[in-house]
């Protein structure tokens, strides 16, 4: 759309000047700039040429501005270029990675995984809460925010009202491509969505609607010792059999907490048999 390093982007109703830095990432409906304001702050800058979609993320981010999962929001404005204009709005610019970088870190243990999911969850269910799904969950719209060491939901235009159609969308998350249900906003959609983000970043793949077998996948949840019960929960939640949120926290969090201390685990158990084989060693020394 636009990205002319160095360039000036100057509001037309705040009068407020931005230095383009760099591009960080591009959506559906806008793309993502590295800025410097005319006070040298760093910040980030969401530029499109919709007014509607840029519109609607700036209210989201303002309606849950009061929630640490979002970056914070200041100006909406617009200005022109070439006689074409434009619309942005400015928030907190977060240092960090996303969880796409996660999946191919090799450093990240099974229980991180599994607690970031937990935080994700608890993250959706607040907007939920509020009568809304966020449609477009994937690795690339969850950072995590090293300098604040918190998880951030970026990305707020696929946000839409319980019972409406799901218009933005990751195909590997969405199950109507998937053949699991129809593309409409409801905690199933929801759920489903958290279950193939469970799988992947467990698994440490993305997945392709178009060539990927669904329950292969998933049965290669049992290889990587998944619990049983969490196994079900997660295939519950792929079919369409399981949306309470709840429920699915409990078994991921309960399985992180047996990752806690595996080899403790361990020892203990071994020290156990080491001291029944002595006394079954010392029954029968005392009966000779």
């Amino acid at each position: 759309m636009y990205s002319n390093k160095y360039d000036k982007i100057i509001g037309k109703w705040t009068g407020k000047t931005y230095t383009l830095i760099k591009k960080l990432g591009a959506g559906g409906v806008g793309e993502i700039y590295l800025v410097q304001d005319c006070y040298g702050e760093i910040l980030a800058l969401k530029l499109s040429d919709d007014i509607i979609s840029i519109t609607k993320e700036y209210k989201f981010l303002c309606r849950f501005k009061d929630k640490d999962f979002v970056p914070k929001v200041y100006d909406l404005d617009d200005f022109t270029k070439r006689d074409k204009v434009y619309h942005y709005f400015t928030m907190e610019y977060i240092s960090g990675y996303n969880l796409k970088a996660a999946i191919k870190s090799s450093t990240m243990d099974i229980k991180t995984k599994m607690n970031l999911m937990c935080v994700v969850i608890q993250i959706l269910k607040q907007i939920n809460e509020e009568g809304y799904i966020y449609t477009d969950l994937k690795h690339e719209n969850i950072m995590v925010d090293g300098k604040n060491s918190r998880i951030r939901l970026i990305d707020l235009g696929s946000v839409v009202e319980v019972g409406n159609s799901v218009k933005e969308f990751t195909p590997m998350y969405d199950r109507l491509c998937w053949g699991k249900g129809s593309r409409i906003a409801d905690l199933r959609y929801q759920t489903f969505a958290i279950a193939i983000l469970f799988i992947t970043l467990i698994l440490g793949k993305s997945l392709d609607p178009n060539k990927d077998k669904l329950e292969l996948a998933i049965s290669g949840l049992k290889k990587k010792k998944v619990p049983p019960k969490l196994f079900e929960a997660v295939t519950g939640c792929v079919n369409g059999q399981m949306w309470d949120y709840n429920s699915l926290y409990t078994q991921i969090s309960c399985a992180a907490e047996l990752q806690k201390h595996p080899d403790k685990l361990k020892t203990i158990l071994n020290l156990f048999i080491a001291i029944l084989a002595l006394l079954i060693v010392a029954v029968f020394a005392f009966m000779l």
